[in-house]
């Protein structure tokens, strides 16, 4: 899997992990001795020589309802441990330890040739190609970067900084596999690494997309009220909704599902890379009940299992023999959070004005403040991590040291302090506040009951909304609790059975944390669509010019300053609640070599050509 710049979504999963305890190897201690944060060696983890041939069957929590994780829908952590299979050329790799390394089987060299303006010279592996043997090149480039670039209205990518600002990619040399990126003058781009895990131009073209569509042409079509344009669209569309018929990895898939809970995957013939792939055939099958993948482990149904880990999960793990078992549990770069949908009036509105009137911004604290974290860790993930704490950053966990800083705690969010938030609201002018009444704005109006979403195969997170109605209705205010089948369909509000008021998920980051945590919180374009991770269309100028300068610069230092500047004011807005660094986990058929858990987004399929049996 690639180094890619984006946040992604947990839906039913826990994907990366700082060093784990490893395993049911009698090599390995049990998993159940705490949890390690420590790095070192886990880019080695269960390295070994692998044989050709065999199968494997690896559990998703997750049926695929969209194939391209460069959209906002599609940007789920399940979806890509199957894509890892097949979308493989990016320029860095994320590895396990959260480093960064050159993707050389995809390039030859990525330098950064010039500083004012901003270029990037990108060599492409004269061996690298489509699986159709269409040569990976400079329009591949192109059409990722024009869907992306924040221009056309209709498109709803999962982030657009970086793209946004560059001037121009230029293919050059034997097939335009040199690929010159200029970025516009006075811009940079500090993780321009995470950009362009790519998608096929010349099938983008077969659905309608121009190869000489320019930046000047789109940029027009999208001006003055206009929707952008149709051809790149609906290019676009299709990947959403097409199972791909195309590759530029290890494995290329053979079938899937027409409800995309079985994806099938066979090696591809055009494979470029220098190893692998090892298996004859990998079937993603899709456990929707987290209690069923430890027994379908031990009963051979799966040889890997990618669960959040709870308290059952692990003892299940553990009481599997280790001659057919190994598991890894890490702390993760990855955290569990609350988010409002500011969309919804008694919460906010369209306009930062709207958002930040004082009567739906103290209904807001208020809520989150009767929200006990503690409360809500002693029932889920302290059962699995003694030492788990609240966490007081949006945009750093807690093992990023060198940047982490508690910019909530002051506000008081999270503390379950019922007399204060029942303080706010009456400063507010709420009256009918208390258990058994019905929570009254200044204006008369009875507040609504609020709809709590949570994904419905996850029984932690029907715990923590369970916990947070119990909270609110101390202040008089009713959550409706209920799951959603599809996570990025209810965060994206797709139809009328998937929306919010109030949603729990979780992020889980890159090394690229500087604009992956700018996408998250800026403000969206003006109507309905999600561009990033904004999924609750909040608004705040303030915020918006802290972040945008915190990509635009190549101080890290500085950088992170600037995000947790609007870190503060996202407390003092209480929009979205970091509830705490969860952990990961993956366990794992013992025959099974190169099979190691992975701190990043790219999750332990990362290195899918690696993956085999012992030999």
């Amino acid at each position: 899997m690639s180094g890619s710049r984006k946040r992604r979504l947990i839906a039913g999963v826990a994907a990366v992990g700082a060093v784990a305890l490893v395993a049911t190897a009698c090599s390995s201690s049990k998993s159940g001795g705490g949890v390690s944060t420590s790095t070192v060696g886990l880019n080695n983890m269960n390295s070994g020589t692998p044989k050709k041939g065999g199968s494997v069957t690896i559990a998703i929590e997750k049926a695929i309802d969209n194939w391209n994780q460069l959209d906002a829908q599609g940007n789920t952590e399940d979806f890509i441990y199957a894509e890892n299979g097949y979308w493989y050329a990016s320029p860095y790799i994320s590895e396990p330890d959260g480093s960064l390394a050159l993707n050389s089987d995809f390039l030859t060299s990525a330098t950064v040739t010039s500083q004012s303006p901003m270029t990037i010279t990108y060599v492409v592996n004269p061996k690298a190609v489509w699986s159709d043997g269409t040569p990976i090149n400079a329009s591949d480039f192109i059409y990722t970067w024009l869907s992306q670039a924040g221009v056309d209205p209709v498109i709803s990518a999962a982030g657009t900084t970086g793209y946004q600002d560059i001037a121009s990619i230029v293919g050059s040399g034997t097939n335009d596999q040199t690929v010159t990126v200029t970025w516009k003058a006075g811009k940079v781009d500090p993780d321009w690494k995470g950009l362009f895990t790519l998608l096929p131009a010349h099938v983008a073209a077969q659905h309608g997309y121009n190869p000489a569509l320019t930046l000047a042409q789109l940029t027009s079509e999208s001006a003055n009220g206009k929707t952008g344009d149709t051809g790149l669209e609906n290019a676009w569309t299709s990947f959403d909704n097409t199972v791909p018929t195309w590759s530029n990895g290890p494995y290329v898939v053979q079938s899937a599902s027409a409800d995309g809970s079985k994806v099938v995957e066979v090696p591809n013939p055009k494979w470029y890379g220098k190893d692998g792939p090892y298996f004859d055939k990998i079937t993603f099958t899709t456990i929707t009940d987290s209690a069923q993948e430890c027994p379908a482990l031990k009963n051979g149904e799966v040889n890997a299992i990618i669960p959040q880990p709870d308290q059952d999960i692990v003892k299940c793990v553990n009481g599997i023999s280790s001659s057919k078992a190994k598991s890894q549990i890490d702390a993760g770069l990855q955290y569990e959070h609350f988010d409002f949908n500011l969309r919804n009036t008694f919460l906010g509105g369209q306009t930062q004005a709207q958002q930040d009137d004082p009567v739906k911004l103290a209904l807001r604290q208020a809520l989150f403040t009767v929200v006990d974290r503690k409360a809500i860790i002693a029932r889920t993930e302290g059962l699995v991590n003694s030492k788990a704490q609240p966490l007081n950053s949006r945009m750093f966990v807690s093992t990023q040291t060198q940047y982490y800083t508690d910019n909530v705690s002051a506000s008081g969010l999270g503390t379950g302090d019922v007399a204060k938030a029942t303080s706010i609201l009456k400063a507010a002018g709420y009256t009918n506040i208390g258990p058994g009444l019905h929570l009254t704005t200044p204006s008369g109006q009875q507040v609504p009951a609020f709809l709590l979403r949570y994904t419905s195969t996850n029984s932690e997170r029907a715990t923590e909304c369970q916990i947070f109605a119990q909270e609110a209705a101390q202040l008089g205010i009713t959550l409706t609790v209920e799951g959603t089948d599809s996570l990025g369909k209810t965060l994206t509000q797709a139809d009328s059975n998937h929306t919010f008021d109030i949603i729990v998920f979780a992020w889980v980051d890159s090394p690229l944390w500087d604009v992956n945590n700018s996408q998250l919180f800026e403000s969206n374009p003006p109507g309905n669509v999600v561009v990033g991770g904004n999924y609750g269309f909040y608004t705040n100028s303030q915020v918006d010019s802290l972040l945008q300068q915190a990509a635009n610069t190549l101080d890290l230092t500085k950088a992170a300053s600037l995000e947790n500047q609007a870190d503060k004011i996202l407390s003092q807005d209480a929009v979205t609640l970091p509830l705490f660094q969860k952990d990961s986990m993956v366990a794992f058929s013992s025959n099974l070599v190169n099979v190691r858990d992975n701190i990043t987004s790219a999750g332990p399929t990362y290195n899918l050509q690696d993956w085999g049996y012992t030999q």
